[in-house]
């Protein structure tokens, strides 16, 4: 494998799991050693099949009728699906957007009534790039959700869900579920950074617009790359002068990074003791995950990361101190610390931290566990927390075209790796040298009353919690202009039914924030 084509693995690996029933994206951090002989599961490989392209360009919409319980409340909503034609980088109309929303009975009307006209609009998308919006709009928020695994999985009303308090919209971006380019159309300048923010960012304003909903305070939600999205998003409405939204909510951030190993390790360290902690790898001397955690950021932004700067030049008494004091807050011997010189690996690390028991931790939520012996997929496919069951995909078409009555033109694509590998990231760099959060910060200056929300979850080593809050610090975007949410789950908080009910409610009370 070449090394650029390592690079794109590496770091562009991160939505897999919308076809799979755990963790909804593949890690944006290094993979596990590459052994060309080791299998590809078969989610891979259908994700890498060809786009099956729309014969002609079209915009219908149909809407249904519904009913359901959310937040306690009784309503009648419609569902409304809409295709959305959007243009390449010439103007030409090279792809259609699907989206999937869900709006109170009142509010639907509001374009003829104005009654809920200002009912708040969410807009959501996940990751990849190259995944549907299908892990947050079925595993999540919306009125439905699927529960149950394998072949016991089920769609059930989603009590979850934040109809109550919002309108939702679920984006398909180009090249995933049912947005498919047309055919004879170039649409490659879609899959790309700009080109992506560019498309999804004018569906939101022209679904506002055919809605009634343009005096409506709104907000786009991303996940993962989707967090990247939502921010090249706010780049691209400044360009083109379009209206930005209310608020702005990012769950497990994946901003790019290219300050180096020192901020890596520094916020890396602090995620790693809370999988040492919940695993009981160390002395956890009473403290909840949460202080356990708070302590070890204290010592990686102060010491550790003093440590780190003075490198070769650190006394061998002091370095010797810190591999101790790392190892108290993360397990790992302070001899093998040392050994590395005092850097920190992902790879070591979940090898590392219970090889005693025989057992390798996960990834994308560090603390499910395998035998390294069973360890026999081709990376990042044999993380533990990735689980390679039974698709979801039948489930989702049927509630697709039977309950929203949408005929979909082709099997529903909840993951394209064929675009994530050709995927564009600008002036020839790779996903890691890209960053985003400047993005935000303008946006925020333009906008001083636009509502930040971030969420992440202690056990996520894929996208650690203090390297997005870090980002969003080094940006000039501090604690004072965030609602920061941390949740004892790993990269998908809403995969922890009892998280997701304190992340429904805490997105509920800053749902409410919107246009205040």
């Amino acid at each position: 494998m070449s090394a650029k084509k390592t690079v794109f693995l590496r770091s562009s690996l991160l939505a897999l799991s919308a076809l799979l029933p755990v963790a909804a994206l593949l890690p944006a951090g290094p993979l596990l050693a590459q052994d060309e002989s080791l299998p590809m599961p078969p989610v891979f490989l259908k994700a890498m099949e060809p786009m099956v392209e729309r014969p002609a360009a079209s915009d219908r919409v149909v809407l249904t009728r519904h009913q359901g319980t959310f937040g306690g409340r009784k309503l009648g909503y419609d569902a409304i699906v809409t295709e959305t034609p959007v243009a390449n980088a010439k103007g030409q109309t090279a792809a259609v957007v699907v989206t999937y929303a869900y709006v109170a009975r009142n509010a639907a009307h509001a374009k003829h009534t104005g009654v809920s006209a200002k009912r708040p609009v969410l807009f959501f998308f996940n990751g990849g790039p190259g995944a549907s919006s299908s892990p947050l709009h079925l595993n999540a928020f919306g009125p439905r959700r699927i529960v149950g695994k394998g072949d016991a999985a089920r769609l059930d009303d989603n009590p979850h869900s934040l109809l109550d308090v919002a309108d939702l919209v679920f984006i398909d971006p180009p090249g995933t579920g049912a947005s498919m380019p047309v055919k004879g159309a170039d649409a490659t300048s879609l899959f790309s950074v700009s080109g992506d923010a560019a498309a999804v960012a004018d569906v939101v304003q022209r679904w506002r617009r055919a809605n009634g909903r343009t005096d409506a305070p709104f907000a786009i939600v991303g996940e993962s790359y989707g967090t990247a999205r939502a921010l090249a998003m706010l780049d691209a409405e400044s360009k083109a002068k379009l209206p930005l939204p209310d608020g702005v909510a990012l769950f497990s951030l994946s901003l790019g990074d290219n300050d180096g190993p020192v901020i890596s390790d520094v916020s890396l360290l602090p995620t790693l003791a809370a999988v040492a902690w919940y695993h009981q790898a160390v002395d956890r001397k009473g403290k909840s995950v949460a202080e356990h955690f708070a302590e070890a950021r204290a010592f990686a932004e102060n010491d550790y990361a003093r440590a780190l700067i003075a490198g070769a030049s650190l006394p061998e008494a002091d370095r010797a101190k810190i591999a101790a004091r790392i190892s108290e807050l993360i397990g790992i011997p302070a001899a093998t610390l040392e050994k590395d010189g005092l850097q920190l690996d992902r790879q070591s690390f979940m090898l590392g931290l219970l090889s005693a028991k025989g057992l390798r931790t996960g990834q994308l939520d560090g603390r499910a566990t395998r035998a390294i012996a069973e360890s026999n997929m081709h990376p990042p496919f044999d993380d533990p927390s990735m689980t390679l069951g039974g698709e979801t995909g039948h489930l989702i078409a049927d509630y697709i075209g039977k309950d929203l009555g949408y005929p979909l033109p082709s099997a529903y694509r909840t993951l394209n790796l064929g675009i994530n590998f050709k995927w564009d990231w600008g002036r020839g760099e790779v996903y890691r040298t890209v960053r985003f959060a400047p993005f935000l910060a303008r946006a925020m200056a333009d906008k001083p009353d636009m509502k930040l929300m971030t969420v992440g979850g202690y056990y996520d080593i894929t996208t650690p919690v203090a390297a997005g809050q870090f980002a969003l610090d080094h940006a000039g975007i501090g604690p004072d202009r965030r609602t920061s949410k941390t949740y004892a789950a790993g990269h998908s908080v809403f995969e922890d039914e009892g998280e997701l009910t304190r992340f429904a409610a805490d997105m509920r009370a800053w749902a409410g924030t919107l246009g205040r």
